[in-house]
Parts: structure tokens; sequence; C-alpha cells
């Protein structure tokens, strides 16, 4: 691709996305532009991906093709308020700002193809899961282009609009209930006498590899789940007393809760 994309934040997230799409060799970094009111953070993009560094906003946008916005959603605004002074209709602006719904994008950049992603945390290490939702200006050949670089850190899905809050939160919030269920089961290991660093690397390979089996197998996890559980074993005992104490209405009602607190914060 020999578009310039010009990225808006250069934080856990953009900077992820910026080594993904020059590592995989999506986009040169001669193509790449990046802005960020953290100078600190900038410079270490800046030299560690040999990327263009712009002054400003309206700078940036002024060279671009594709702008993506990897800033928090309370600044997210600001930031279009500046893309707008200089944005042309033949521009593609991207949103990874949770809760920012395609309306508001719209608003403040009328005649302008918009998308809105949710990308998760584990793009940082190239596993990441991104869900994409655009505006009926978007080309197939841009969203073309937004697939290949949101590909770049993982994997991608299209849904509707009205769905973007439901993903946020399963797998934009995800990974931290998984942070929390790698910790328990590596809790329970060292109460079982197995020291911390084995306990912690077990818990953490196993949920990696049972979750390689479903996406490797396209097996339904309760179809896997009976494949390791034999009739009065030890697996048998550990998924009763999971059932016992809740654990499937548990994940449920997170992902809910957090679902109904990203519909809360895009009406703010």
């Amino acid at each position: 691709m020999h578009d310039k994309v010009f990225f808006i934040g250069t934080g856990a997230m953009g900077s992820a996305l910026i080594k993904g799409i020059i590592e995989s060799d999506v986009i040169r970094p001669e193509f790449v532009y990046a802005y960020d009111v953290d100078v600190d953070k900038l410079n270490v993009v800046v030299d560690n991906f040999k990327v263009n560094k712009v002054d400003g906003i309206e700078d940036g946008v002024e060279v671009s093709d594709i702008i993506l916005i990897a800033v928090k959603p309370q600044y997210i605004k600001g930031v279009l308020t500046e893309i707008k002074k200089k944005a042309k209709p033949s521009q593609l602006v991207i949103s990874i700002a949770a809760g920012i719904g395609l309306d508001i994008l719209e608003e403040y950049l009328p005649g302008i193809p918009v998308v809105r992603i949710m990308p998760n945390t584990p793009a940082q290490v190239g596993y990441g899961i991104s869900a994409i939702s655009s505006s009926s200006l978007v080309t197939k050949e841009m969203l073309d282009k937004v697939l290949q670089i949101f590909g770049s850190v993982g994997e991608t899905v299209i849904v509707k609009e009205e769905l973007m809050d439901a993903v946020t939160g399963l797998s934009g919030s995800g990974p931290a209930y998984i942070f929390l269920v790698i910790e328990a089961l590596s809790d329970a290991g060292v109460k079982m006498g197995l020291s911390r660093p084995i306990s912690l690397k077990l818990a953490a390979h196993t949920v990696r590899g049972a979750a390689e089996m479903v996406i490797e197998t396209g097996v339904n996890p309760e179809v896997l789940k009976e494949m390791v559980t034999s009739p009065g074993g030890t697996t048998i005992e550990g998924v009763y007393a999971l059932e016992k104490n809740g654990v499937r209405a548990a994940f449920i009602e997170a992902v809910e809760r957090a679902t109904i607190k990203s519909k809360e914060l895009g009406r703010k």
C-alpha cells in the first residue's frame, strides 16, 4: 500500500499499529506520519520505526490519504475539530476511540468517509481482534485498506454500528477478564504447592492453548470441554466447582455491564 497514513496518538495502541504495518510491510516507514501531544512518546516511535514526525494535526492531515485517530475518547472532539480544517472527501478517517459512534464522526466531518474500529490490547503482541464499522461513504477499496492495516496486528471482523458497544464489552474489555482468570489459576496452583513462575506459566499457556484449539479446530467449546471431562474424573470436579460458584453468569454479566457502560460513555 502506498497511501500516506497519519497517526494521531502514539500511545500503546497507536504505536502497536505503526509497528504492525511496518513489520508486516503493509506500509513503508516513509509513508507513515505521526503526531502526539506527548513529545517523548512521539520521539520513541519516530526513533524506533523511522516514521515521519509532524508538528501538528493540520500538518499531518495536509500530507496524508488516511488519518488514524488513536486518542482517548475525551479528546476526540478536539481532534476532529482540528482535522475538519484541512480534511478532504478523498481522505479516509479511522477512529479507534471507544464509545465514539459514526454519528459523532460524521457530525464533525460531514462528507468525509469515516470508519469506527474497536481493537483490543493483544494487538500490541500481534494477537488482537478488531471490529470494524464504516459509514456509507467508505468504498470497498477503502475498506480493504482498513482490513490490511488492522490485519497487521491480528484478526478483523465487520459488524453493524449498533453492535459496537457489545464488541467493546466482549473483546475490548475482555482481555482484563482473561488476565483475571490467569491470575486466579496461577494463585490456585501456588495454593496447591506449585512455585509462582511455574504456576503462572502453566496457567497462561493453558488459556492460550485452549483458545488456539477453539480457533484452529472451529469446534464448539462445549464439545471441546466434553473431550476433557471424563466421567468421575478430576475435570468434572473442577467444572462443578466453577458452575456452583456462578462463573458462567459472572462472565455474562461482565460483558453486559461493560456494554451498558460503553453506551453511557458514547452519550456523554
